[in-house]
Formats: structure tokens, C-alpha cells, sequence
């Protein structure tokens, strides 16, 4: 197997930066007990995974990893993963469960913005990344997710979309949710961040399905679950008979390759 290098680019804070570090350190303290884990990105996580087609003895780059979940699921998968974060407490709960996981020999974790990856070019077979694209620069990161891919290789994101008047209201209403330089995607956005790379697909989820979040007050997950499923199957029939309400959807998985 290739060895992955070390970082060899210190990177230089900005305020952005330090707004962003500092907010995911405060998430990565407290137990995530909301929509997002009782499933609520489940079909599209699992669309995701599923473009990351060779897992066994790959590469891949867990792009701001989080807590670790996608980063454990593909070491588990057979591939070695490179984990990194803008957030020391971020990549301290990754590790933490990479470890207890028995995964320490598959998973490297970093702190490192995704603005500056610390990595030698044509280093990766995938790049991963789960909710991490709005939150930086995508004029440089693009560059820098196109320079460290292997050629042939693979990127795929998971994004919000910034298109449905509904889901904006939301954000205006619970800013405690989010960075206040975060930005999520617009269909623009998408093609700006994919023109350094040969191909570019993108698919949508969650538009009629956003209506089983009127269940999550009530505490019923099951409830919650079976309709966001059901919810979800007629918003894919919607998309490909309209694909004009794509743009309205929550959220997008992105690809592009090298």
C-alpha cells in the first residue's frame, strides 16, 4: 500500500478559520441527538457511499471528517483513510473512535483546513466529504481537491442546496445551528467548484420529503423515519419528471473526476 505523506503545509488561520475551528470544537462536545441522527440523511449518505465504488485498498480522503462515522465506514470497508479537520476536537473524537474501532492501523488522522491540503499531488483514489465544501474557499479548494487526486480518481461531496425559500427561513430562524460563514451551494456554485475536472454529476434528494420533519416535535422517530423513506422515493420520480425542482432539494451528492 502507498504511503500517504505527512503534512507539509502549515496552515495560515483566518478569521474564517478561527470562527469555524472554534464553533465545531463546541459541536464536538455535545452528543448529536437531533434529525440528523435519527437518519434524516440516510438515502443520500447512502447514494454517497455507494459512488465510492472500490473501497478495498484504496486511498480516500475523508474531507473534514467530523466525528469520524464516514471515515469509520469506509476503513471498514478495507480502504486506509486519511481523516482530516479544521477542528482539533473534531479530529480528537475521530480518532478517538478509530481506536476503540480497532481501526488505529487503517486511519490517519489531521488537523488541516481543506483549503491547504499538506499532501503530495496524485496521492488519493477518493476524496469524501460529508457537509465540508460550504464552509471553505471553493475557488482554492477545488484546486486542491484536483491536486491531490490520483488521475482517474474520484471526489464526492454531500452539499446543502440554497435554492428553496423554505429551507432559508429555517436558517434565518436557527442560526445557533451553523457557522455564520457557512454558505450553502447553488447550482452555479456546483459547476464553479467542478470545472477543473474532466466530468461532473450531481444528484438531489429530500424536496416533498422536508414535510416529515413536521413529526420531529412529537419525538416519534419511527414515524419520522417511514415518512422521510416514503417521502423520498416519490421526491426521486418528482426530479426525473421535473428536473427543473431539483434546485429546490435540501441537499446534493456531488461527483467529479479527475
Amino acid at each position: 500500500m502507498e504511503e500517504v505523506r505527512e503534512p507539509i503545509v502549515t496552515v495560515i488561520p483566518t478569521a474564517r478559520h478561527q470562527i469555524e475551528r472554534l464553533h465545531h470544537d463546541q459541536v464536538a462536545t455535545r452528543e448529536q441527538s437531533d434529525f440528523y441522527a435519527w437518519g434524516a440523511l440516510d438515502a443520500a449518505d447512502a447514494f454517497a457511499y455507494s459512488l465510492i465504488e472500490r473501497p478495498q485498498g484504496s486511498i480516500i480522503l475523508d474531507l473534514g471528517c467530523g466525528r469520524g462515522a464516514h471515515t469509520l465506514h469506509f476503513a471498514q470497508s478495507g480502504a486506509y483513510v486519511v481523516a482530516i479537520d479544521l477542528s482539533g476536537g473534531m479530529t480528537s473524537v475521530t480518532q478517538r473512535r478509530a481506536v476503540a474501532a480497532g481501526l488505529g492501523d487503517r486511519v490517519a488522522v489531521q488537523q488541516m483546513s481543506a483549503e491547504s491540503l499538506g499532501f503530495a499531488d496524485a496521492t488519493f483514489d477518493y476524496v469524501f466529504g460529508h457537509s465540508v465544501l460550504h464552509h471553505t474557499d471553493l475557488a482554492v479548494t477545488r484546486w486542491e481537491v484536483h491536486r491531490v487526486l490520483k488521475p482517474g480518481g474520484r471526489a464526492v461531496f454531500l452539499e446543502p442546496l440554497s435554492h428553496n425559500p423554505l429551507l432559508n427561513l429555517f436558517r434565518r430562524l436557527t442560526p445557533w445551528r451553523r457557522t455564520p460563514t457557512e454558505k450553502p451551494l447553488s447550482m452555479a456554485d456546483l459547476r464553479f467548484f467542478a470545472e477543473p475536472f474532466a466530468s461532473v454529476s450531481h444528484r438531489e434528494f429530500y424536496l416533498l420529503a422536508l414535510a416529515a420533519f413536521a413529526f420531529a416535535p412529537f419525538g416519534s422517530r419511527a414515524l419520522f423515519r417511514r415518512t422521510l423513506h416514503l417521502l423520498n422515493a416519490i421526491d426521486q420520480r418528482i426530479f426525473r419528471l421535473a428536473p427543473v425542482l431539483r434546485r429546490y432539494a435540501w441537499v446534493t451528492v456531488c461527483e467529479v473526476r479527475r
